[in-house]
């Protein structure tokens, strides 16, 4: 856990120095005991997997939740629509513990607006405890899916790894909750204008179908190539394919009802939007799409 967090404070220095403000200090140790060590302890068993958690806790006692850090979530934010959703670290006095149904899931990290959260797995039915219990998960509440993130330390490494890797794009101080690189990616590259793409599943939706949401990012890397020094997105295109391997096109001018214009001196857009199975039951499994570019 040093380690990381010595990772997590070079690299937050440089990149996002209002995430590394926010944090709070550490639990104290006294005479080998911790004050409030009991307010952790009273939601948080002392088993081996969940010593990782506690002692990042010592390290770091979650986030300050002034107004002016809120949206400087340490475990990423996005926005949609006007929504923001920033995942922010609880500190030991504001965890809790919720139950879904026979499954009790430790929050660790909110968004106060959409509550959207992850969570630690503390008590799970015999069949799911060797798989599921003790470990971070991302969880749509009404309807019990989630994704497995692994045991906390593992989880804590890998997404500090990511970050100074340069997995999650750092706009203003805020880290993209959605990543650039690896799964549910897609980068191309045209005439000096590179595009990324990713999409996560919705853990705050209705469970009647499934929700994603995916961010785009527009940057223009080379004006010379491109051969003008500002251009405006006019229109988008994209083809939506289904389960059954029919597709939908959906055409539209601009993007979430703007015009952005990419420029040498304003190089960068970022948006983000959704797409959902069709409420007739035909369930998304890919989508592809264009945009039209002209001079600005």
């Amino acid at each position: 856990m040093h380690r990381a967090f010595n990772r997590l404070e070079k690299w937050a220095c440089k990149a996002c120095p209002h995430v590394w403000q926010s944090l709070a200090p550490g639990l104290v140790w006294v005479s080998g005991e911790s004050v409030p060590v009991r307010e952790l302890l009273s939601v948080v068993s002392d088993s081996p997997d969940m010593r990782d958690f506690i002692m990042a806790h010592h390290i770091h006692d979650g986030q300050r939740r002034r107004q002016r850090f809120l949206e400087y979530g340490l475990f990423g934010s996005y926005e949609c629509y006007g929504e923001v959703c920033s995942l922010s670290w609880l500190s030991s006095r504001m965890l809790q513990i919720v139950d879904m149904g026979r499954f009790r899931i430790l929050v660790f990290a909110w968004c106060h607006v959409t509550r959207n959260y992850l969570g630690i797995v503390v008590g799970c039915p015999i069949a799911h405890t060797q798989r599921l219990l003790h470990h971070v998960i991302q969880l749509q509440p009404q309807s019990y899916r989630f994704v497995d993130k692994g045991l906390f330390g593992s989880f804590f490494v890998s997404y500090v790894d990511a970050l100074s890797s340069g997995h999650h794009d750092v706009h203003d101080n805020v880290i993209s909750l959605m990543p650039n690189t690896g799964p549910h990616t897609s980068t191309s590259y045209t005439r000096g204008i590179k595009i990324t793409i990713t999409a996560m599943f919705c853990a705050d939706e209705t469970p009647r179908y499934r929700v994603y949401r995916y961010q785009v990012t527009l940057e223009l890397i080379d004006s010379v190539q491109l051969g003008y020094q500002c251009v405006q997105l006019e229109s988008r295109h994209w083809l939506v394919h289904y389960a059954n391997h029919e597709y939908v096109h959906a055409n539209g001018a601009g993007v979430v009802g703007e015009f952005p214009v990419l420029s040498v001196e304003r190089p960068f857009y970022r948006y983000c939007s959704r797409v959902e199975d069709d409420p007739a039951g035909l369930e998304v499994v890919g989508f592809e799409g264009q945009f039209t570019v002209v001079p600005g």
